[in-house]
């Protein structure tokens, strides 16, 4: 028959097991807060002397840690009364046999002392009847219930926890003070005394409810003892980690290098890329490059609202007066005029947007003159009443004595396939009398259209979209594709260039300038912020309008374009960086033209003499 579990393995240790054997040592008794009380005597083991029995047996080292009897219940407090204020009851009471009751302890009325030699009587254990008598080293039995703590002093809330020692007595690590005379060394320390006392009196004076478990204040320690609280935060981390199987230390050290190799794989990948993208030849500032490798990896969000950032840091100011130098550039040149041929003339002065224009505010000026024929005029005028410091141009191109040609990028959207180069050189020089940028970019699609040159198609043309249209004898269209003979694809039609949709439209500006729409004006800064701008359109007698600006709005640019005489117009590339209109004087060295800006943008004047990373427009006198 398989004996009753009796909550010890028979080797002294809590658990599981056989019986304890009377004549096997048992081992020193366990607990977590309090020794155990002593197990009465074995009764084989009779009392001694003559008159009360048999010679009892001698004991052995094991009668010490005999299985002690089932605890008897204690019987129900009066009400009212708190049981700790018997002494009996009472933890700080030492575990000594010769202990004596507080002598201002007054017993129960009717309470009868027992006498000498009767059960009860300090100094000898109770006796049952008909049970032999205990032996006196068992006297203790009567106080264990005094030894035994309460459940509310020995539970401690979970994650407070501390080891708590068998022995009370049990030496303890020597205590450094810290900062204030508090003891350091870890959380409530205290030295041996102190903490004995403090087990076996329950409260402490010095440290509160908690100084018997080393429990002292965190907030207190933490803040006096830094060191203290770091050391308290790198044993639970210790404790936490010791809790981890090894199959899981494995799988965590799995995971660990599985991120961290996704990481390095994409920051190796992401630097390649990037460094392919800045060292690509070409003339575009290091700050253009990133903008633009970050538009074709996914993450032109980032860069739009860098752009939305930094406007908001550096808005163009209202008012204001124009600067010396722009008087100057607006006063009629002090050199000979070029001579015009016969029924040559001069375009008539654009009406000024502000009440109070400079004097050579809105005239145009020829700026190249071929044969007597001013193939292309310039003006400048301020574009707005609110921006009073900006000046914006203007350029007139005659179509019968020029033509155009639309030449790819690097990039935007490639040379492969084009018999066009992306650059100009060589005999591409002769007879160059301007440029000008070409618009959004076609990957990612912000322009929501696409790019065609010498039957190959880059992306998808798009029905309705503004449009460049070229063709074969040099000259050149805007309006809406694929609405006309003219504008759509046919054999005379070489190349198309598309962005979004048209800024002037019969003369009248399209009412969808104000609108927020993305589809409509880019994805870029918004439609109604001032920054540099530019837009190309065709007038009413088919010569070409180009416009651009520091300080332009969507709406400010069409009515830019409206005022020098487009009928139908849209536009192009925005931003310092992208907007550029130069142009030519080769009469001089004809392979080396010498090159003007219309405006003070950023890109050089010799952008497209080398590698350029966008398409472009050139334009020839014929």
């Amino acid at each position: 028959m398989t004996p009753a579990p009796t909550g010890r393995t028979g080797d002294g240790y809590p658990g599981r097991g056989v019986p304890p054997r009377s004549d096997r040592p048992q081992g020193p008794p366990r607990g977590r807060e309090v020794p155990r009380p002593r197990p009465p005597q074995d009764r084989r083991q009779g009392p001694a002397g003559p008159d009360q029995g048999p010679v009892a047996e001698p004991r052995t080292p094991w009668d010490d840690y005999a299985t002690p009897p089932r605890p008897q219940r204690p019987g129900r407090q009066q009400p009212g009364r708190d049981p700790r204020a018997d002494p009996r009851n009472d933890p700080r009471q030492p575990r000594d046999p010769s202990f004596q009751q507080n002598p201002s302890h007054q017993p129960r009325p009717g309470h009868r002392a027992p006498g000498p030699g009767q059960p009860g009587q300090t100094g000898q254990p109770r006796q049952q009847p008909g049970q032999q008598p205990q032996n006196p080293s068992f006297q203790r039995l009567e106080g264990a219930t005094r030894d035994m703590r309460s459940v509310e002093e020995t539970h401690v809330p979970r994650g407070r926890r501390r080891r708590v020692p068998q022995d009370v007595e049990e030496p303890r690590a020597a205590v450094v003070a810290g900062p204030g005379g508090r003891p350091r060394g870890g959380r409530g320390a205290l030295d041996r005394d102190d903490l004995s006392s403090s087990f076996q009196g329950g409260l402490d004076q010095d440290y509160g409810e908690y100084a018997a478990y080393g429990d002292a204040d965190d907030d207190t320690d933490g803040a006096d003892d830094p060191d203290a609280r770091t050391d308290g935060h790198r044993r639970r981390r210790q404790r936490r980690k010791d809790r981890l199987t090894p199959a899981q230390r494995r799988r965590r050290k799995l995971i660990r290098r599985c991120v961290a190799g996704v990481f390095g794989l994409f920051f190796l990948v992401t630097g390649y890329s990037l460094y392919g993208a800045l060292t690509e030849p070409g003339n575009m500032s290091a700050q253009a490059r990133v903008a633009e490798w970050a538009r074709g990896h996914w993450m032109g969000w980032a860069v739009t609202w860098l752009e939305n950032q930094q406007y908001q840091n550096d808005k163009p100011k209202t008012g204001g007066n124009l600067s010396p130098s722009q008087l100057a550039d607006l006063a009629p040149p002090t050199s000979a005029a070029p001579s015009l041929a016969k029924n040559e003339q001069v375009l008539p002065p654009m009406k000024p947007f502000v009440p109070n224009p400079v004097p050579g505010e809105g005239q145009w000026h020829p700026t190249v003159v071929v044969n007597g024929i001013p193939v292309v005029q310039t003006a400048q005028l301020r574009s707005d009443p609110d921006h009073l410091q900006y000046l914006s141009a203007v350029a007139w191109m005659d179509q019968k004595h020029a033509s155009f040609v639309l030449h790819p990028g690097s990039q935007q959207p490639g040379t492969a396939g084009y018999n066009q180069t992306d650059h100009l050189s060589g005999d591409q020089l002769k007879n160059l009398i301007a440029t000008w940028n070409g618009a959004f970019l076609l990957k990612p699609n912000d322009a929501h259209g696409g790019f065609y040159l010498n039957g190959k198609t880059f992306g998808k043309l798009v029905d309705g979209q503004a449009s460049e249209v070229f063709y074969k004898d040099g000259t050149m269209n805007v309006g809406p594709w694929n609405t006309g003979p003219n504008l759509q694809l046919g054999p005379n039609v070489v190349g198309v260039r598309q962005n979004l949709t048209l800024l002037v439209d019969n003369g009248q500006i399209n009412p969808s300038v104000d609108s927020d729409d993305k589809n409509l004006w880019g994805v870029t800064v918004k439609n109604a912020y001032f920054v540099w701008r530019s837009g190309i359109g065709i007038t009413a007698d088919g010569n070409v309008v180009y416009a651009m600006g520091p300080a332009l709005s969507v709406r400010t640019l069409a009515e830019l374009l409206q005022r020098a005489g487009a009928v139908r117009a849209m536009e192009l590339d925005i931003n310092q960086q992208w907007v550029s209109y130069m142009t030519y004087d080769g009469s001089k060295d004809p392979m080396n033209p010498a090159s003007t800006k219309l405006l003070d943008f950023a890109r050089t004047e010799r952008r497209y003499f080398s590698t350029e990373e966008r398409d472009f427009v050139a334009v020839y006198s014929r």
